[in-house]
């Protein structure tokens, strides 16, 4: 992650395949018939991680855009991840059995919530990069900025 600092696309790259193991690893555990009486919990553990995910890439956005840092391909990555995680939620709330969603029922309707809020100040944001783009305002490498 320290390397990727001055370099705003491949930092959400990163951070976008962070997430997306954790979505991951709980499609794994709803398929895998071990370990039913620890599924909900580790479910909750993994949705808690993949929204402090979420917060941290928000932030990381946040102070790119402040800076003017070009990152509309990481901005790009994150509303099509946005989308695929959407779908995601959604699926395993409809498709959870109603005893093991109420043990995790919160952290997911909070990880929806912070899906939902992220891929609207995505969408803002790229519109706001791609405007500074065409007026040559944007930084390539976040150390070289001007301010």
């Amino acid at each position: 992650m320290r390397e990727s600092a001055d370099w705003p696309d491949k930092r959400l790259e990163l951070m976008v395949k962070f997430a997306r193991e954790r979505m991951t690893k709980i499609d794994q555990l709803r398929s895998d018939g071990k370990n039913a009486k620890d599924r909900p919990m580790q479910i909750h553990d993994l949705l808690e991680d993949f929204t402090s995910l979420l917060d941290e890439i928000e932030d990381n956005v946040e102070m790119y855009g402040s800076h003017k840092a070009d990152m509309r391909k990481g901005l790009t990555l994150l509303i099509e991840a946005n989308s695929e995680w959407q779908l995601k939620l959604r699926r395993l709330k409809e498709q959870s059995p109603p005893e093991e969603l109420d043990q995790y029922s919160f952290v997911l309707a909070n990880a929806s919530d912070a899906v939902t809020d992220m891929g609207d100040d995505t969408r803002q944001e790229l519109q706001e990069q791609n405007e500074l783009a065409k007026q040559k305002k944007l930084t390539k490498v976040y150390s070289e900025r001007p301010d």
